[in-house]
């Protein structure tokens, strides 16, 4: 199967959709502006991905800085991924990796909005 990625700047994070090993990767800073233009191509990615047999197993979200707009099309991926694949058949991992606010605030609201299993993951 193919990969995807795109590398990261200062504001905006890599991501990484392994369609061999059914894994999508973010990680980095995700501080952009216009995050609708960058977000949208990345579901667009995901959900070409998981069309085929294989799915998408494990989603690892490790930011080093999120504002709220980049925390809101997180959500809205994970929710549109969850239409596709039954919520017990993939697991995400937010890793705390910096002491940021916004980061922790926004793995535990994507764990209490969603259906689906999000482990929070100190390092």
């Amino acid at each position: 199967m193919k990969t995807f990625s795109i590398e990261g700047g200062e504001r905006s994070p890599s991501v990484l959709i392994d369609g061999s090993r059914r894994v999508v990767e973010i990680s980095g800073n995700s501080t952009l502006k216009e995050t609708n233009w960058f977000y949208s191509n990345v579901l667009k990615w995901i959900l070409a991905f998981n069309m085929g047999g294989r799915k998408t197993e494990v989603i690892n979200i490790r930011l080093k800085q999120i504002n709220d707009s980049s925390a809101k099309w997180i959500l809205l991926i994970l929710k549109k991924l969850a239409n596709l694949i039954p919520a017990t058949d993939f697991e995400i991992n937010w890793y705390l990796i910096s002491n940021n606010r916004r980061v922790i605030a926004g793995g535990r609201i994507l764990q209490s909005q969603s259906d689906f299993r999000v482990n929070l993951v100190s390092e």
